[in-house]
């Protein structure tokens, strides 16, 4: 589908009906990355609008040269969420610089009914992230038989469980949206206006809505310890550090995520 903002036509996908679902992928992926790891456990629920769109640069959706920095982005997504889903309160789900946006929209908006992030990142800046050492927890010696494999480095590169069931997950759900990522375009925007104006205000961004941020222990693009400071400004989030996983925590450990979303919705619903 299209929605069409200040002359941008933006991509996403929709499934199901009831309760509007935003979903934001992270930066260089696409909306694959969510729908890998959301849509498996939607199929079992009912009452569910889930709406997965394409950022500006990546996946579908062109890139324009009105959006100059992270102002300007997140200006375009809320103006798609009132083209598509107007005055009704909604759930947010948002994953990695999805979840930077989130926190953004947050900060904006006063309809959303719950927060959900994967590996969120905090701090733009990455010198400014507290972070891990690389490690990797378990590689599968099977993998040696596809090293060649074109996309076996750059999944190497955020792999802290390297099987062939996540590798193969990787080249489904990430490595598609990374090549069809527009390089130039998203290189100027990570050097020049990656961040915020407004920056400074995301550690005191607050909420009393239901809320859960996932993270992965060993992440070392985005950390875990910088979203572990923002506990006591989300009085009803849960907070989990999963141990054996990084960045690609969706697909590391799959059954945590699973049961960690199916207990916020649950949590959602019995308001």
């Amino acid at each position: 589908m299209i929605c069409t903002i200040d002359g941008i036509q933006l991509y996403y996908e929709e499934h199901g009906k009831g309760i509007p679902v935003l979903c934001l992928h992270g930066f260089t992926v696409d909306h694959r990355i969510m729908t890998g790891c959301l849509e498996p456990i939607f199929q079992s629920l009912e009452g569910y609008r889930r709406i997965y769109l394409d950022l500006p640069g990546m996946g579908k959706t062109p890139v324009s040269q009105n959006i100059k920095n992270a102002d300007d982005m997140l200006a375009v997504v809320e103006k798609f969420v009132a083209a598509v889903i107007g005055d009704e309160k909604f759930l947010l789900v948002g994953e990695s610089y999805g979840g930077y946006l989130s926190l953004g929209l947050l900060h904006l908006q006063a309809k959303i009914e719950g927060l959900f992030l994967i590996c969120p990142c905090i701090i733009a800046d990455i010198q400014q992230r507290e972070l891990p050492e690389k490690e990797i927890m378990k590689h599968d010696k099977d993998l040696a038989l596809i090293k060649d494999d074109k996309d076996y480095e750059n999944f190497m590169d955020a792999a802290v469980i390297a099987t062939k069931e996540t590798f193969l997950r990787y080249k489904q759900e990430i490595s598609p949206g990374i090549l069809m990522a527009d390089k130039p375009f998203l290189a100027k925007y990570r050097k020049e206006g990656y961040s915020f104006s407004f920056a400074d205000k995301i550690s005191s961004i607050k909420s009393d809505r239901p809320a859960c941020i996932v993270l992965g222990r060993q992440d070392d693009s985005v950390g875990y310890m910088d979203a572990l400071k923002l506990i006591s400004n989300f009085t009803r989030a849960t907070f989990v550090v999963a141990d054996s996983s990084g960045h690609n925590l969706q697909i590391e450990r799959e059954g945590l995520l699973t049961a960690s979303f199916i207990d916020w919705l649950e949590r959602i619903s019995a308001e």
